[in-house]
């Protein structure tokens, strides 16, 4: 399996509405995926993460780069900063906890 965990931060307050709606739409697309074995979205911290465990990389990229999600990423260029998007294998679906820890390990390490 393949885990995804990116955080990102509005560039203004009111874009709010309009990156939530298409990440809606991606996070609704990525559950209706039966190679995604989570799809989750929470704020921590100040950012707004997203939490995807995929069955391969194969149907990770598939996903990235169609529908929805190819939306939320061309709108979140736009609408928000991003901080950081990192992938790791993993032999479980993994908590939300142990996939911020991978991402912290990660943002410290390209410091």
């Amino acid at each position: 399996m393949l885990a995804a965990i990116g955080g990102v931060s509005l560039k203004r307050w009111y874009y709010g509405p309009e990156l939530f709606w298409h990440a809606r739409q991606a996070l609704l697309q990525a559950r209706g995926d039966p190679l995604c074995m989570l799809a989750d979205v929470f704020p921590h911290r100040g950012l707004y993460f997203s939490l995807s465990v995929w069955q391969d990389v194969e149907a990770m990229l598939t996903f990235a780069h169609s529908g929805p999600h190819r939306r939320v990423a061309d709108a979140a260029s736009r609408l928000a900063e991003v901080n950081e998007f990192h992938h790791f294998p993993c032999i479980a679906v993994p908590s939300r906890d142990q996939a911020l820890r991978v991402w912290a390990q990660r943002v410290r390490e390209r410091e």
